[in-house]
């Protein structure tokens, strides 16, 4: 009967942590959508204000964070529904929006 209940506990542990683990993978899959789309707008909006250096910046980060995927690792439908979010939200909260986004994506 230990034995028994000792087992379970080790498969439910093990379990767990295996799920744990697929979704951390998920959640770093998201995070890095969610910094390449923000890092796009950010960027054309920084080319039409004419921050050239500012521009090239953000650009730099957003391929760094590509180069982890494949080049049709997202679908367009991914990338058009995120950026749609990002544009609500920048209606709701404006700059401080993209601001706080880009800090979370590592930009200094």
């Amino acid at each position: 009967m230990k034995n028994l209940l000792l087992h379970i506990s080790i498969l439910s542990i093990t379990f767990l942590l295996i799920n744990k683990g697929n979704l951390e993978a998920k959640t770093n899959e998201e995070k890095d959508l969610n910094c390449i789309t923000l890092l796009k707008l950010a960027s054309q909006k920084s080319k039409n204000d004419g921050e050239m250096l500012k521009y090239e910046k953000l650009k730099k980060l957003q391929k760094a964070i590509q180069e982890k995927y494949s080049e049709d690792h997202f679908s367009k439908t991914n990338v058009e529904s995120k950026i749609d979010k990002h544009n609500l939200k920048i209606k709701e909260k404006g700059q401080r929006y993209i601001n706080k986004g880009l800090q979370k994506c590592g930009l200094k």
